[in-house]
């Protein structure tokens, strides 16, 4: 066997990651996009006709790890700061398995000219279920992600979510791919007066999808919701500690930064006037402000409530069992520290803010970080900000999760009207991470149509408008505020009517495709059992 020719299903493998991974931040190449599903179907081409004339199984779901490997190692780099290479190598291992099981589901459909169909309904749907599983999910690096900035298929999102970006793309990939591989194969096996016939034949049903999914990008738009009212706000980043950086640690870092907070706060409002709202981001308020050891951040806070009228912070409290419980919350605070409402966080982060299977895996050393688990509300939620302005809040990593968002946005008896993101970040350093987790807002606000408040406690901090664009970001590590009158909105998006319904219906399809190559495979065991 050639080794060059060997060599090539795993290179292409490996260039389909990295064409995904460099389609996100930091490089943002969106158009790479395109390129990824086109690669690995090259690649499990390439490996099934060296199977067949080898008279061997195709490896197929090894080059889906691999095509996991390259892009999700570098893209969740970021992790490597606070959880560790055994934190940082069990999700990549995660990710990758899931390209494997893509790579696997795709092969018994390679030879059919539906590919592309079934290509972006195995692919968009390996996504929505790594969203939910295992251990809450973990929808990172999502092609949809990739086409915030500039991407003429960002406004599908309003009907589709993101994941219908996602589908279109690899809609799009896949059917360039079979189209180019069966004129390919027309080209190889043409007879005097048959090629045109037989092109047509080959290329009719790839190139169908191919023009349809760009015309479903086009044409699957519609306007944000209409916009009535404004509300003024300043959000304040408090942050400027490098810890990795220090040979000793900041003395009592969370005083340190609430009161940074604060004094960025009263200037602002000195400066500018008061605002109708201030938001301070995730763990501005890092130890429970209702007990004594917390009692001076409260302090603080109520301080900047005061000067503001209403300040909504991100806050560290207590659990029932203060010894081993946690809540991760945003309160609401009014006329100094006089909590009028509260949102505690819904989806938690597995070992990072709770610890699955605790009793089993507490030996762990890297697990004694997190001396107590985080306990999750189990119930949308929504506050009225200011009277009569209902929004809704979401902390750090829940912007990955379109069904807490849009839940979220839904709890009120009517809808919010617009949407605070909190979250830290500081823990993931000068990486990609805060631009990546910014994505996810933007992609979030296009879905529902409304304008967000991105408060990060380390940057960048902003605010998105329901175009997803950028206003105001902030840089990181620095103590900054950004103020705006942001419009708020009184509409829905089809998709904040309908929800994440190509979710659903693509995670049933790679059900059926598991099934039948489960099917596949008893069948064949069984041949090979009665042949013997």
């Amino acid at each position: 066997m050639n080794p060059a020719r060997a060599a090539l299903p795993p290179a292409l493998a490996a260039a389909s990651g990295l064409a995904l991974l460099a389609a996100h931040p930091p490089v943002g190449w969106w158009a790479l996009s395109f390129v990824a599903p086109a690669l690995l179907l090259a690649a499990l081409w390439v490996e099934s006709e060296l199977a067949a004339a080898q008279a061997r199984r195709p490896r197929t779901f090894r080059l889906g790890l691999l095509a996991g490997l390259s892009p999700y190692g570098p893209l969740l780099s970021w992790l490597l700061l606070p959880a560790g290479v055994v934190g940082w190598g069990l999700l990549v291992a995660v990710q990758a398995v899931w390209m494997g099981a893509l790579a696997a589901l795709l092969t018994p459909a390679l030879q059919w000219r539906t590919l592309p169909l079934v290509a972006a309904v195995v692919w968009t749907g390996i996504d929505a279920w790594r969203a939910i599983w295992p251990l809450n999910g973990f929808e990172w690096g999502a092609i949809a992600y990739a086409h915030v900035d500039g991407s003429w298929l960002l406004p599908t999102a309003r009907i589709l979510g993101g994941r219908g970006i996602t589908f279109l793309v690899v809609l799009i990939s896949a059917a360039a791919a079979v189209a180019i591989a069966m004129a390919t194969s027309a080209f190889r096996a043409r007879q005097e007066g048959d090629l045109e016939r037989d092109l047509d034949r080959r290329t009719r049903i790839p190139l169908a999808f191919l023009v349809g999914g760009l015309l479903a990008s086009v044409l699957l738009t519609v306007e944000p919701p209409a916009t009535d009212g404004s509300l003024e706000v300043l959000a304040v980043q408090g942050n400027d500690i490098r810890h990795w950086e220090l040979e000793e640690p900041v003395p009592d870092a969370p005083l340190r930064i609430t009161t940074a907070l604060r004094n960025e706060t009263l200037a602002a409002i000195d400066r500018d006037g008061v605002p109708d709202l201030t938001v301070w981001p995730e763990s501005s308020v890092d130890r429970d402000p209702f007990t004594p050891r917390g009692e001076v951040l409260g302090e603080l806070a109520g301080d900047a409530a005061a000067a503001s009228g209403r300040l909504l912070t991100g806050a560290s409290l207590d659990g029932p069992d203060p010894a081993t419980e946690r809540l991760i919350a945003a309160l609401l605070l009014e006329d100094g520290f006089h909590e009028i409402d509260r949102y505690v966080k819904r989806r938690l982060v597995p070992f990072g803010e709770f610890i699955p299977l605790r009793p089993l895996l507490e030996w762990f050393p890297p697990l004694e970080q997190i001396p107590r688990d985080a306990r999750p509300a189990t119930e949308p939620q929504s506050m009225e900000v200011v009277d009569g302005i209902t929004a809704a809040v979401i902390i750090c990593f829940e912007t990955v999760f379109t069904d807490v968002v849009r839940s979220n946005v839904l709890a009120g008896d009517e809808p919010a009207r617009i949407v605070f993101s909190l979250t830290n970040d500081a823990s993931f350093g000068d990486s990609a991470e805060p631009a990546q987790h910014i994505a996810q807002t933007q992609l979030r606000a296009v879905e529902t149509g409304r304008w967000f408040v991105h408060a990060a406690l380390s940057g960048s901090s902003a605010f998105v408008s329901p175009d997803g664009q950028l206003e105001q970001a902030t840089e990181l590590f620095t103590i900054d505020s950004i103020r705006a009158e942001l419009p708020l909105v009184s509409g829905v998006t089809p998709y904040l009517v309908v929800g994440d319904v190509l979710g659903w219906l693509t995670r049933l399809g790679v059900a059926l495709a598991a099934a039948l190559l489960v099917r596949r495979f008893v069948e064949r065991r069984r041949s090979v059992v009665g042949d013997g």
